[in-house]
């Protein structure tokens, strides 16, 4: 694997704000935990302690990119604004994240190829600790091409574009190694790890919703029920699957797993994704026929708002922005309730369309992959969305996710 660093090229003025992993914080790991190998005999350690990872005061933010025309792949460091080059990925044309790992699809091969970033957070509620290493391909993944995923500390969960799920043991992971999870039911089921559990979903047509030990026994049957399930997401207030009769949204209350089904606004459309910042309770998604819907899980409920010709949107928060990009290249930041104009700048001056841009959120900065211009555009969403700075990642950034959140 050849890696070299170079500096990204900045244009405008400099400025960078400060995965969810669901976890609780008890103090220091577990005594069989991996975090603990490496560790001298009597000797305390420290919490928080991952081994060969360096532990940072602020987020290690990172982008992964591609460019689906040559298969180019880069890392980009946010802070240091360093270049990893990686060995292209023949005839790329989709990308999914989980705040470390990017996972890069290649339809026509059916393959997923899985990057790690070397940049993440471990979010233990009322602080969170974050992390880099180094950047490595991990291997590809030769049968399977990955549409979403969703993770947690013990297991990775991706799901193809026909809502089948491939769980992989996390730490294998991190530990540079591609190692399919035993435990859990396999196939064309949507299985998705949480709460220390596998909810699965899409295995019949009745549409029920089974909840699944780690070691792969059924424990449970949820009041709700999907069929045709594309999309999931985890989120401070629960897990969310988009269905065809609605999103499940999925909570644990006294270790125990409850669903309800919250309608789509009406017209007949449905989610197949949800965008939002990591740890934020207020989603986003274009819809089938194209509409910006927002998604409040304090409510919970849906609220479509009127603009036209979206492209790609993202949520920043509760009682914040949603940002919506339309094809005439136009950022625009809306009200979620109302759907009222904040703010809007002229940011893109050619759309593509296959694929489209996407905007990536954090706690303080939007980014949005401009591949016809070869650039990123850092967009401080907080100060009418002003251009922070343009990255050059020296490919088409065609495709984009955000690590180290």
């Amino acid at each position: 694997m050849t890696s070299e660093h170079r500096p990204a090229a900045v244009l405008g003025a400099a400025g960078l704000g400060a995965l969810l992993l669901l976890t609780g914080c008890a103090g220091a790991e577990p005594a069989d935990s991996p975090a603990q190998e490496g560790a001298s005999e009597g000797e305390e350690v420290p919490h928080g302690y991952v081994e060969g990872a360096e532990e940072t005061s602020e987020p290690q933010s990172r982008l992964v990119v591609a460019d689906t025309d040559t298969g180019d792949v880069r890392v980009l460091d946010l802070i240091t604004e360093e270049v990893t080059e990686l060995d292209p990925v023949a005839d790329v044309d989709g990308i999914t994240g989980d705040g470390r790992f990017a996972y890069l699809r290649s339809s026509d091969h059916g393959t997923t190829d899985i990057v790690d970033s070397g940049a993440w957070t471990v979010d233990h509620g009322d602080h969170s600790h974050y992390y880099r290493t180094g950047i490595a391909h991990v291997g590809a993944l030769e049968d399977f091409a990955a549409r979403g995923a969703v993770t947690d500390p013990a297991l990775t969960s991706l799901v193809d574009e026909h809502g089948a799920a491939r769980t992989l043991e996390r730490p294998a992971l991190e530990d540079g190694t591609i190692e399919p999870a035993t435990a859990g039911p396999q196939g064309s089921a949507t299985a998705l790890p949480f709460a220390g559990r596998l909810v699965v979903a899409g295995g019949g047509s009745d549409g029920r919703v089974r909840v699944h030990a780690r070691e792969g026994a059924e424990e449970d049957v949820l009041d709700g029920t999907c069929t045709d399930p594309a999309g999931a997401a985890v989120t401070r207030r629960g897990l969310v699957v988009g269905c065809e009769e609605g999103t499940l949204h999925v909570t644990e209350d006294d270790d125990a797993l409850h669903a309800e089904t919250i309608p789509y606004p009406d017209g007949g459309a449905r989610t197949e994704s949800f965008q939002h910042r990591p740890g934020s309770a207020v989603l986003a998604a274009l819809s089938t026929d194209g509409q910006v819907w927002v998604l409040d899980l304090s409510e919970p409920a849906w609220t479509r708002l009127d603009v036209s010709d979206a492209v790609a949107v993202n949520a920043v928060g509760e009682d914040t922005f949603v940002l919506v990009l339309t094809a005439d290249g136009t950022l625009r930041s809306l009200d979620p309730e109302t759907g009222e104009q904040e703010a809007e700048t002229g940011l893109l001056d050619e759309v593509g369309a296959d694929p489209a841009p996407t905007i990536r959120i954090d706690t303080g900065r939007a980014y949005v992959n401009d591949a016809e211009a070869g650039v990123v555009h850092e967009i401080d969403y907080n100060d009418d969305l002003r251009v922070a700075r343009t990255l050059d990642t020296g490919i088409a950034p065609h495709l984009m996710v955000e690590t180290g959140r």
